[in-house]
């Protein structure tokens, strides 16, 4: 009977921890990729006004915590005894985590959804040089730049009291080891810094008027960050001293575990939303309405972001108190002739501000369920406009790998499949962003 030892040995795992918008996922992994454990706990994206995202780094602590012991647990009870001999984390991109010398967050983190620096955002078209085809990307409200240039005009103390700017999977990182570092994968997405150089654009940081000294030191995703410390492994209930791999963002960890062909592309569902391909001799200048990034290794991936998915799926799931399984069904349902239109714009799209949502064509007829297929419909509409967008930057895939929360429901898929005229392929786990993650951890 299998029970987690070999040859008399436990067996030895890795941890791939996935810390995303909504909750964090943690998997525990054989070195050769087969899942022994998996577990997730959730948190609060705060909205302290109109057009603002935030939560507190703690509470992301406290959710790792919580499903790493979960992770454990399930995989002792399949396994037996399991020795975790490292682990790597991957996340969320785009956002500000100001700490100071010791680590500790001085403000709530401010998410990739947050849309308060459009104006900052704007004012990358005043600067002296075009700058977009060193950072590969247009400037989006949602990223670090714009943000930092937020906080440099609103929050001066805050700033000046900061030692670094990290986002969300380095400041877990941090809280791992001790140890400063990011990543190409989530430099790239800062709109600070140069993809041809592979190092911060030190003459943009000095333009936009940013500490450069808040900018932490750039590692490969395969790097060692250093070793777990004592507080922490005794809170997760891991040995101290294990290597913990510096990882990567969340799309470019997926696309390490989903390793797409030739014509192939992925698409990962979640808060947001990703289409991404890889890029191998990547033109830098970025397309209208798609972004250029790092990847694992040397080579690039060009991506179309999606803003409402999760995000917007679940305030209508909550708006009309239904289970996920109760709004994946209304895919099913056949779509009436006059049926309502669902714009999901809860929050702007990239490149878009000041959009909204709504549902339009309402009549007396149309019950719960309507509404809730027409924000399934709205949202694989959305999904098919940023396919288009991708297509448009000169990729045209023939096949997608499908990936993320939901994507098991057969209803849902299958509108997804309708909608964007594209065959899907579910990917082998939906949990890819983890999986990518732990495949960075066995590696080191």
């Amino acid at each position: 009977m299998h029970n987690g030892y070999v040859h008399g040995h436990p067996q030895a795992a890795v941890l791939g921890i996935d810390l995303g918008t909504s909750g964090v996922k943690v998997l525990a992994a054989c070195g050769d990729g087969r899942v022994l454990g998996r577990a997730a706990a959730a948190y609060q994206v705060r909205v302290p006004a109109a057009g603002r995202a935030e939560t507190e780094p703690e509470d992301w602590w406290a959710a790792t915590r919580t499903a790493v012991h979960a992770a454990l647990a399930e995989a002792a009870a399949d396994a037996g005894r399991v020795t975790v001999t490292g682990l790597a984390v991957a996340g969320q991109m785009h956002g500000v985590v100001l700490v100071d010398d010791r680590g500790a967050a001085l403000r709530p983190a401010i998410l990739w959804l947050d849309q308060r620096a459009a104006a900052e955002a704007a004012g990358y078209a005043d600067l002296p040089c075009d700058y977009t085809a060193v950072l590969g990307n247009r400037p989006s409200p949602g990223m670090a730049g714009p943000m930092l240039c937020w906080l440099a005009a609103h929050e001066p103390h805050t700033l000046r009291a900061s030692w670094w700017a990290l986002q969300p999977k380095d400041w877990l990182r941090l809280r791992l080891t001790g140890r400063v570092a990011t990543d190409p994968t989530d430099a790239s997405g800062t709109l600070l810094f140069d993809l041809d150089r592979d190092d911060w654009a030190v003459d943009l940081v000095k333009l936009l008027g940013l500490p450069r000294e808040l900018l932490p030191p750039v590692l490969p995703s395969t790097a060692v960050a250093g070793p777990l410390l004592s507080g922490p492994a005794a809170d997760l209930g891991l040995p101290q001293g294990i290597p913990v791999t510096v990882g990567a963002a969340g799309t470019a960890a997926a696309l390490h575990a989903a390793r797409l062909s030739e014509g192939q592309a992925m698409l990962t569902l979640g808060s947001g939303a990703q289409w991404a391909v890889n890029e191998t001799n990547p033109d830098l200048r970025p397309a209208d309405t798609t972004n250029l990034f790092r990847a694992v290794g040397d080579a690039c991936y060009r991506a179309a972001p999606v803003q409402n998915v999760g995000v917007t799926l679940n305030w209508v799931r909550n708006l009309f108190g239904a289970t996920w399984d109760e709004l994946y069904d209304t895919a099913a349902r056949p779509s009436r002739r006059a049926a309502p239109v669902f714009d999901p714009c809860l929050t702007p799209e990239r490149w878009q501000h000041g959009a909204t949502a709504a549902w339009t064509g309402l009549n007396l007829a149309h019950d719960r369920e309507d509404l809730m297929r027409a924000a399934l419909d709205g949202v694989a509409t959305l999904l098919r406009q940023r396919l288009d967008d991708l297509r448009d930057a000169g990729h045209h895939p023939a096949q997608a790998i499908l990936g993320g929360a939901g994507t098991t429901h057969r209803a849902w898929r299958t509108l997804l499949e309708e909608t964007l005229a594209l065959p899907l392929t579910p990917a082998p786990t939906t949990w890819l962003t983890p999986a990518g993650a732990a495949r960075l951890a066995a590696a080191t």
